[in-house]
């Protein structure tokens, strides 16, 4: 990874509602246009931590996540959009160092452990600023490196599951589908059904990820709907839908008459293999058609399908923050008793995250990745 070296100027004037605080060393994790891995910089700079508009804290990192959402926003392609220069990482675990008074005003202190999730970015790095909106206390006796795989990849799982059932009843007994299931979020969503009795099928794309898949318990599918569907159409209760082949179509089609569909990705509508073009993989027009695909199947899944929706763990956390805070309790809980175990592929320091990057786009990563700065 190429290093950047910069002295910043520091601007005297504090907004008043912000302690005084000295320069102090950050390194971090950025790049200036989309680009590939290698266009990836480690950069170290002095500063003096002041909150920009529109945040209100800023983070000490314990840890945080290198994941395929950031491979999206690095390419600017995919639903979010980042802007550039641009610092990859989406998921943070840390304490506050730093807030302003409407952080305060909502019961946050410097010290306070917290987690907090982007849509843009920013995590990997020694310090990172977010809005309150963003960040909720979690527990300080959990690992820092377990914690952040709670914050998006289990807590997506876990309300997926729990949308996925009547009045809370649980997944005994229950026929469970979840496409790609060898992604963080597929494999948390078996464990935690596994937890529950279901039984748990998975599509998948190679024997590697079959065998791994089989041996924590699930059954295995070929990863293509066409050659899936004609096994399980019809039988299953429940599908977890990561991919969104065909507009969530053939996930619809396995549910048995009572079944329920559950909406959580597009993977397979941004494709990262294919760079050669300005766009990496699309021309303008392709773009457009790919953002036209996106909105079709989201609108399908929350208006015109029946028995489906579609989960935004984003939009949850910013629109009812209270649930997304009892929910992180459960899962820590979870979490200390040992009754769940996130699947960590690596831990990793800033300087590797361009090489995660690289990984994570030939599909050899299992699990989540963890950049510890």
């Amino acid at each position: 990874m190429t290093f950047e070296t910069h002295l910043d100027d520091i601007d005297e004037d504090d907004n008043d509602t912000m302690e005084d605080t000295e320069a102090i060393r950050h390194t971090d994790v950025i790049i200036h246009e989309p680009g590939e891995p290698s266009d990836l910089l480690m950069r170290v700079l002095y500063w003096k931590p002041q909150l920009e508009y529109g945040n209100d804290v800023i983070i000490q990192v314990e840890a945080s996540t290198v994941s395929f959402r950031d491979c999206l926003l690095r390419r600017d392609i995919g639903p979010d959009r980042a802007k550039f220069p641009l610092v990859p990482g989406c998921e943070v675990v840390g304490t506050i160092s730093l807030l302003n008074s409407n952080a305060k005003k909502r019961g946050y202190r410097v010290g306070d452990r917290v987690v907090a999730m982007s849509r843009n970015g920013g995590g990997n790095a020694t310090f990172a600023s977010f809005p309150v909106s963003c960040i909720a206390p979690i527990s300080k006796n959990v690992d820092a490196s377990e914690a952040v795989c709670l914050v998006d990849v289990y807590m997506t799982a876990h309300q997926a599951l729990r949308l996925s059932k009547k009045q809370a009843t649980p997944l005994t007994g229950s026929n469970v589908l979840i496409t790609d299931g060898f992604t963080p979020v597929g494999q948390a969503c078996v464990q935690l059904a596994l937890m529950e009795g279901a039984n748990v099928y998975v599509t998948a794309m190679e024997s590697t990820q079959d065998s791994y898949l089989k041996s924590i318990g699930a059954k295995c599918l070929p990863f293509e709907p066409m050659e899936w569907l004609p096994k399980i159409q019809g039988r299953m209760d429940v599908v977890i839908d990561n991919t969104c082949f065909d507009s969530y179509d053939s996930s619809w089609k396995a549910l048995n008459p009572n079944g329920i569909l559950v909406c959580t990705g597009m993977t397979s509508l941004y494709s990262v293999l294919d760079h050669e073009s300005e766009l990496y993989g699309c021309d303008a027009f392709g773009n457009m058609t790919v953002k036209i695909q996106a909105m079709w199947a989201e609108t399908k899944a929350k208006y015109i399908m029946s028995r489906t929706m579609f989960h935004d763990l984003y939009a949850n956390m910013q629109n009812d923050p209270k649930v997304y805070q009892q929910e992180l309790k459960y899962l820590c809980f979870m979490l200390e008793k040992g009754r769940i175990k996130p699947k960590i592929d690596s831990k990793v320091g800033i300087e590797d995250v361009s090489d995660c990057h690289r990984r994570i786009e030939a599909g050899k990563a299992n699990g989540t990745i963890v950049c510890l700065p």
